[in-house]
Formats: C-alpha cells, sequence, structure tokens
C-alpha cells in the first residue's frame, strides 16, 4: 500500500505543480510608446495560475506597480509606469508565484510620424462608409466560408479590396472613409431562437479581440497599409469602436476579469428619452445604460474603473497604431456619460485634432444634442464629445424628397440647430448600414435621390454618404440594405466602379453626387458658412450660407423646389453693392436651368420643377 501511494504521487504531483505555474496567454495592451499622454498603463494578462503573483521588471526605465489578480486566478493586471526615455525595443516582465515564474511580453513602439498622421474630419470632409464584408474582394486567400447567396453570410470584402478602390473613391471626391468594426469577430455563426439566426459576424459588432484584426478582412500590416496609401491619395480613415458590448463568444464570457465586467443579464429597454429627461428614475436609465443590447452582445459595465480604463487605452491603442483620423464610437448612448466625457478627453488629449462621432441613434434633435460636448447636460457633465449624428434630417430629407412631407420640413429640422454647440461638427446622414436605403424607401425616384443628395451636400455639417448611395443603390431591412457593391467580388457580371457597368440611372446618381461633392469641396460658404433661411413653403425651401473673410464675405444660396412646376419666389434681401449673383451651373443639375433677377432689396428665383439649385454671391 504505501508503495502505491508513493506511485499514485508521483503522478499526481507533477502535474498538479506544473498547472500552477503561472500561464500567460495574452497581454493587453502588447506595447505602447514613450513620450504618451498616459505613462501609466494598466495591462492586463489572460492566463492561469495568477495566485499571489507579483510582476518584477528588470528595465529601470519600465516601473511595474499595482498588481491585481482576480478571485480565479486566470486574470492579472498591473501599471506600467513608462519613463520618457524608454527606448523602442521588445522587452519582458516576470511573473512570480509561490509555484514559479513565468514571462510576460512587452514592447515600446516607435511612434509614427504626426505628419500626415491623426488628421481629424471636419465639415470640408465628405465621409464614405464602407461595410468592408460587402465592398469589394482584394484577397480571395482569406475566403473562409464565404456564401455571397447568403445575405447573412461572409462575402468576402477586405481591407485589401479597400485598398483596390481608393482611385474610385478620390475620383468621386471622398477625402474620409469609414469602415466597419475591424475587430476580431467568431468565425462561427451565431445562434438564437430569432428569425436573423444563424448569422455570422461579417459586420464586425461582435468582437472577441479588441487588438486584433479580423482573418477574413486581413491583417494588421494590410490595415497600415490602407492608412498609408489613403493618405498619400488625401483621403483620411475612420474607425468603427464598440466600447459597448462584446459578442457572447468572447473568452471574457466564460471567465470574466472580473466580476464587475460585465452588467447583469437584461434586456435593454432602448427607452432612450429617460437619458435625456432629468425626471426619470435611476432604475428606468439602469435597463438602458446597463442593459444588454441582446443576448448575444454582453453589455460591458463601464462604471467599473477597470474596464473603463481598458476601453480608453485601447482607443488610444489603435490610432497609435494606425495613425487613424477618427472614431466612430457604436452605441455610444447606451454607456454613461462620465465614460464618454474621459474617453473623450483622453483621446483628444494625445491626439487633438482627432474626430470624434458618437452614434446616438434618435430622431429627436434635443436627444442627439444632449450626447454633444459643448456645455453641461442637466446631469452637469459635459461629454467633451465633438460630434453626433444628425439623424433628424436623414429623416426629414428622406421623406420630403419622397413626397411624404413637404419641403418646409427641411427647414423645421434645422430650427433646433441651436441645441447644438457646434453644428458643423454634426455628421449629417445620407444613408447607413443600420437603415433601409433611399431608393428601398415608398416613394423614391432616382430624381429625387439626387435633389437629396443635393441638399445635403449644400447644408452644415459633415455629409456622410454609405457606399453605392452614388450609383443610387436599393435595399430594405437589414441585411437587405448591405448588398454587395456591384463589380466587387469575383464573378460580378459586371462593375459599377466603372462608367462601362453603371446603368444609366446609376450614371445620373454618380454624376449628380461627384458634381455635388466638387461644388462643396469649391464653396467655403457651403463647408463652413452660417446659415440662414430665406424662404420655405410646402414646396419650396432657400436659405443662405455665408462666411466671413478677412475683407469679405463669401456668400451662397441653395434653392430647393419638390413640386412638379416652376415657381416664381421673390425674396427680400439686400445684396451687397459691387457684388454680383452668379449661378454655378452643374451639368447634372435636375430639370431645367433655373435663374435668378437681382436688385438692391429683392432677389427673383426662377426655380424649376423637382430642381435643387447652387448660386454663388462673388466680388
Amino acid at each position: 500500500m504505501p508503495r502505491f501511494f508513493i506511485f499514485l504521487c508521483l503522478l499526481i504531483f507533477p502535474f498538479v505543480s506544473a498547472a500552477a505555474i503561472p500561464v500567460v496567454e495574452k497581454t493587453e495592451p502588447p506595447n505602447w510608446w514613450a513620450g504618451h499622454s498616459i505613462t501609466n498603463v494598466r495591462v492586463m494578462v489572460r492566463g492561469s495560475g495568477f495566485t499571489g503573483a507579483k510582476v518584477i521588471s528588470q528595465e529601470p526605465s519600465l516601473k511595474t506597480s499595482n498588481v491585481r489578480v482576480n478571485t480565479e486566478a486566470h486574470h492579472l493586471f498591473f501599471d506600467v509606469d513608462i519613463a520618457q526615455d524608454a527606448k523602442p525595443g521588445k522587452y519582458s516582465f516576470t511573473v512570480q508565484t509561490a509555484e514559479g515564474r513565468s514571462s510576460i511580453p512587452f514592447e515600446i513602439t516607435e511612434p509614427l510620424p504626426a505628419a500626415g498622421n491623426y488628421r481629424g474630419i471636419n465639415s470640408r470632409d465628405v465621409i464614405y462608409l464602407i461595410m468592408t464584408d460587402r465592398f469589394a474582394d482584394g484577397d480571395t486567400s482569406n475566403n473562409k466560408d464565404v456564401d455571397r447567396t447568403n445575405p447573412r453570410a461572409w462575402h468576402g470584402g477586405d481591407i485589401r479590396g479597400v485598398i483596390s478602390k481608393l482611385d474610385y473613391l478620390k475620383d468621386l471626391g471622398i477625402t474620409a472613409i469609414w469602415l466597419t468594426p475591424w475587430y476580431d469577430n467568431p468565425n462561427e455563426a451565431n445562434q438564437c431562437d430569432k428569425p436573423w439566426c444563424p448569422n455570422t459576424n461579417y459586420h464586425g459588432y461582435h468582437a472577441i479581440d479588441h487588438y486584433g484584426v479580423e482573418d477574413h478582412f486581413g491583417s494588421m500590416v494590410d490595415l497600415q497599409e490602407l492608412v498609408r496609401e489613403a493618405h498619400k491619395k488625401g483621403i483620411k480613415i475612420i474607425q468603427d469602436q464598440v466600447a459597448n458590448h462584446v459578442g457572447v463568444q468572447h473568452p471574457w464570457v466564460k471567465r470574466p476579469p472580473l466580476p464587475t465586467w460585465f452588467s447583469p443579464y437584461q434586456q435593454n429597454t432602448f427607452n432612450n428619452s429617460v437619458l435625456l429627461s432629468p425626471n426619470g428614475s435611476q432604475a428606468e436609465r439602469d435597463k438602458v445604460i446597463r442593459g444588454w443590447f441582446n443576448e448575444l452582445l454582453p453589455d460591458l459595465d463601464q462604471d467599473e474603473p477597470e474596464v473603463s480604463r481598458y476601453l480608453i487605452q485601447n482607443a488610444l491603442w489603435w490610432v497609435g497604431m494606425t495613425g487613424i483620423d477618427g472614431i466612430r464610437q457604436d452605441t455610444i448612448q447606451y454607456m454613461p456619460r462620465t465614460f464618454i466625457r474621459d474617453w473623450s478627453a483622453a483621446l483628444r488629449k494625445q491626439y487633438p485634432n482627432i474626430y470624434l462621432v458618437g452614434e446616438v441613434l434618435d430622431m429627436d434633435p434635443a436627444h442627439t444634442a444632449f450626447f454633444q460636448g459643448g456645455r453641461k447636460g442637466w446631469d452637469g457633465i459635459d461629454t467633451e464629445l465633438p460630434g453626433v449624428f444628425d439623424f433628424s434630417i436623414w429623416m426629414a430629407s428622406r421623406d420630403v424628397f419622397t413626397g411624404k412631407s413637404p419641403a418646409r420640413a427641411l427647414r423645421d429640422s434645422m430650427k433646433y440647430d441651436a441645441l447644438y454647440p457646434n453644428t458643423n461638427a454634426l455628421t449629417t446622414v445620407y444613408g447607413n448600414h443600420d437603415l433601409d436605403r433611399f431608393m428601398s424607401t415608398p416613394g423614391a425616384t432616382v430624381d429625387g435621390a439626387m435633389m437629396r443628395m443635393a441638399f445635403l451636400m449644400s447644408i452644415r455639417g459633415i455629409p456622410q454618404i454609405y457606399y453605392g448611395d452614388e450609383i443610387a443603390m436599393a435595399g430594405g431591412h437589414d441585411p437587405d440594405n448591405r448588398r454587395n457593391f456591384p463589380g466587387g467580388f469575383p464573378g460580378d457580371k459586371r462593375s459599377a466602379f466603372t462608367r462601362e457597368g453603371r446603368t444609366a440611372d446609376e450614371q445620373k446618381m454618380f454624376e449628380q453626387t461627384k458634381k455635388w461633392i466638387a461644388a462643396r469641396h469649391e464653396n467655403i460658404a457651403l463647408t463652413n458658412g452660417k446659415t440662414q433661411d430665406l424662404h420655405y413653403d410646402n414646396e419650396s425651401y432657400i436659405f443662405e450660407r455665408s462666411f466671413r473673410m478677412v475683407d469679405w464675405t463669401a456668400y451662397s444660396i441653395v434653392a430647393v423646389n419638390t413640386g412638379s412646376a416652376e415657381k416664381i419666389i421673390d425674396v427680400d434681401h439686400t445684396v451687397p453693392k459691387r457684388i454680383a449673383l452668379v449661378n454655378v451651373k452643374l451639368k447634372t443639375e435636375i430639370g431645367k436651368e433655373g435663374s435668378v433677377e437681382v436688385d438692391e432689396k429683392k432677389l427673383r428665383f426662377r426655380l424649376p420643377p423637382k430642381s435643387v439649385s447652387l448660386y454663388s454671391v462673388k466680388p
């Protein structure tokens, strides 16, 4: 019996001892920069056997402190103080327990040159939203499980596909590309009892690795090349980030780093109005802020300091690694406003020009304005968030140019501009991946689509179009609104990336979009000017954009006529002496060319039916 006992000990004890030795699986962040605005970096290590761990640094320029191990000993946190003179290179820390020691890799990275990177987006830009998987396939080697017959499967679009179409976008006049999330997502499809299951994660919103690039899209090398090549062509890049939730397949779900890493499961009520109202109860707000988007998207608890710090560092890491110019933050209203403030402030401290826009998907201007930074809300918090999307003007322009609403609804939407601290930082939406495309809206026509594009290129803010809007692509509810761009994929019968491959209507829309983008680029009154309403009724809306220069003022006037007959409209307007009103003639203008007669106190507009006309006042 004693011999048998000894035999068992020899068999069992080595395995117990080996299992207790600390094992390092993943380090986040894997690297940082000397001279960064954050010199004290919080590192999280995933692994096992961290009970009683100490973290030791042999490098004087990297000092460790504040070690924390979770109850299950599979996550380890510690601070790294990075000296200003820390040299770029690969380093390691030692994690030591009573059972043994292991190495934690860490790197100090050479920063990207500031010149040409982190440039930000402003009202002089035009943004083009791309759902990477549905735009263009530039590398067939990453086409795992591609099934283009299934609208909820992977279709093969990738980063190299976007690189291959930069010249097309440059020709169109695009100056910024917003890509849907490129985080690594699960390869396997999601399963649920809803009509949309099974579905894959081609869209990128179910992250399983915040420090990895989706392998269907490419690699970090591909991503960095995209940013470099786009910048060479004068095109900026915007990353779609998701700090509100992760995918249910994320390793954190089975092994949470802390008990407070996620909010306990409850379905988000999406009762957004309780966030705006000072009269709402905290219990109501918690159901919105802490509720899960759905059962497949566990909600991160940004009130937990470790979560908040992780997410802020991650956002900074992506900018530092790639040189991107902006971030679109998904579902931002469902996170605490204190976190929005801290996230925005940290990014702008390191990258003062960075463009930050939050998705507050609500049609009420008062609600969206509540989240734009520049003033404190009823809660005493200034989010410091530069921009939000103007979904009110998206809805108003959709309804006006499909005949559902009178033209004055355009003015009625923008009358709330006083609610926003900065209207030029609003992003005005033609379409996106969560909304039905304009051409699939009842009453939509190609002429209506062209008029709507002209209008959105003429108003305040930063115009954003969705891939395919420039060729009047159709698409109803998700996933129909995420169709492949014609010509972006092997075997496509035609390519709408070329004139020869477009239908007559697609070419009309393309030319109209290109001309109005060019007109916007060339006219500082459209990009930076103030807005003044001159006339509005059920069929027409006339407004002026003006921008004060050093010794003169640039004026432009935009006239919309949604009616089926010509309209003659007199507007009281004192035209400065020695200024002539010149009609800017666009070859693709809808309908017949309009005209305007000028005297010292009045303008008489002759507006063709179904038209948007642009006039500029020049010395």
